[in-house]
C-alpha cells in the first residue's frame, strides 16, 4: 500500500490562509476535488499495472488484480486516497524489496525425478517446516507509477480547488 507524509513548513500560516478555502478544498463539499481524487488514483493504478507487466511479476495475476483505490478519512475535515494492492503479502516484497529469512511450513512434495532422474513413480516425500533465507530484489510499481503522473495529479488538484 502506498500512502504519503508531507512535511510542511510555516504549517500555522499556510492554514490560516487556507482556513477561508475551507470550502474549496472540503472533497466532502466540493464534488470536483473527489472527482480529481478519483482520476489521479486511477492514474497511479493504471500506470502501476503497466510497471507490474514490465516487471515480468505476474504469475498467477493476483497482484495485478489487487490494485484499487479506496477513500478514507484521517479527520471530518480531510478525505484521501489509498491506492495499493491490498490483501497480498508478497507486494510489500516486491515494492520495497525483502533480504531476509522466512518460515516454511511442513508440506508434502510430488517427486517425479531423483538426482536429475526420472522416477519410475511418482513419490510423495514429506517435507519438515524450516526457515529459507530469501532475496526478492526491489521492483517497485506504485512509486514510479506516482512519479510519472506527479504533475497531471498537482494541475488535476489545483483545477478542481481553484
Amino acid at each position: 500500500m502506498l500512502e504519503f507524509s508531507v512535511r510542511v513548513k510555516n504549517l500555522n500560516l499556510i492554514l490560516s490562509k487556507l482556513e477561508s478555502q475551507k470550502e474549496k478544498v472540503s472533497a466532502h463539499k466540493n464534488p470536483a476535488l473527489k472527482a480529481a481524487l478519483t482520476r489521479a488514483a486511477l492514474l497511479i493504478t493504471n500506470q502501476a499495472k503497466l510497471n507490474i507487466r514490465g516487471h515480468g511479476l505476474i504469475d498467477t495475476g493476483r497482484l495485478l488484480n489487487s490494485l484499487r483505490y479506496e477513500f478514507y478519512k484521517p479527520d471530518p475535515e480531510t478525505i484521501g486516497v489509498r491506492i495499493g494492492s491490498f490483501g497480498v503479502p508478497y507486494a510489500a516484497a516486491w515494492e520495497f524489496g525483502f533480504n531476509g529469512s522466512v518460515m516454511i511450513r511442513a508440506h508434502n512434495r510430488l517427486m517425479t525425478q531423483a538426482f536429475g532422474k526420472p522416477l519410475e513413480s511418482a513419490v510423495l516425500a514429506r517435507v519438515r517446516a524450516h526457515r529459507r533465507l530469501i532475496n526478492i530484489p526491489k521492483k517497485s510499481y506504485l512509486k514510479p507509477a506516482y512519479e510519472a503522473n506527479k504533475n497531471r495529479i498537482t494541475n488535476l488538484i489545483s483545477g478542481a480547488t481553484a
